[in-house]
Parts: structure tokens; C-alpha cells; sequence
């Protein structure tokens, strides 16, 4: 074995903190636009973080499995992330009428980060 649990719960945690705090500093950013667009960029970046945490809760949380139905949770826990990101996104744009750029500034920039935090020795 390569990698003990503790050591993939710690490279769970930084790729849920990293983005987090990207999107943290990017809504201050925003905040010189006004509080609606620091807003938007909080919401939909939290939508990805917490899109990222279910998915891997969804695909790793099954313990030792075979190869077709551990990459069977994994395409649903992607699965899931999307429809929560896509979710919150619509609710933020429709309902709760957020600055499309805000919303859709925050997206790559908690990807990217969590992509960076992933790729961290």
C-alpha cells in the first residue's frame, strides 16, 4: 500500500481548504465592485468546494469494492457535484438575481486551486 487513510484525508482536506480560501480572497476582490458581486463569487465557489467534498465523499467513502462499482461512485459522485454546482448557480442567477461575472469568476479559480492543492507534494 502507498498511501495510508490519514495521509488521503489529508489530501482531502487541502483540496477543500485551498479553494476555499482562493475564493475567500477573490470575493474581497470583488467586494470593491459591491457586496452582490463579493456575494456571487462566495456562492458559487463554496457550491464547487462543497461540490468537490460530496464527491469524494460519494467515491471514496466505500471502502474496498470491485473495480466496476468503485468507478460506478465515482461517476456519480461527479455526477452529483455537478448538479449541486449547476443547482446553486441557477438559484443565484434566477432567484437570488447575483452578477453572472462574480458567479462565474469563482468556478475556475476554486477549480484551479484545487488542482494546485491536489498536485502539491
Amino acid at each position: 500500500m502507498l498511501n495510508s487513510v490519514d495521509a488521503g484525508r489529508r489530501l482531502m482536506l487541502r483540496a477543500a481548504v485551498y479553494p476555499l480560501a482562493a475564493v475567500v480572497i477573490l470575493a474581497l476582490a470583488f467586494l470593491f465592485m459591491g457586496p452582490r458581486y463579493a456575494l456571487g463569487a462566495l456562492v458559487s465557489g463554496v457550491a464547487v468546494v462543497g461540490g468537490s467534498a460530496l464527491a469524494a465523499w460519494v467515491g471514496l467513502g466505500g471502502g474496498v469494492q470491485t473495480a466496476g462499482s468503485a468507478m460506478v461512485r465515482m461517476f456519480v459522485g461527479l455526477a452529483l457535484k455537478l448538479v449541486l454546482i449547476v443547482a446553486v448557480l441557477g438559484m443565484a442567477f434566477f432567484w437570488w438575481r447575483l452578477p453572472p461575472l462574480a458567479l462565474l469568476a469563482a468556478i475556475p479559480v476554486a477549480l484551479m486551486f484545487q488542482v494546485l492543492a491536489l498536485a502539491r507534494r
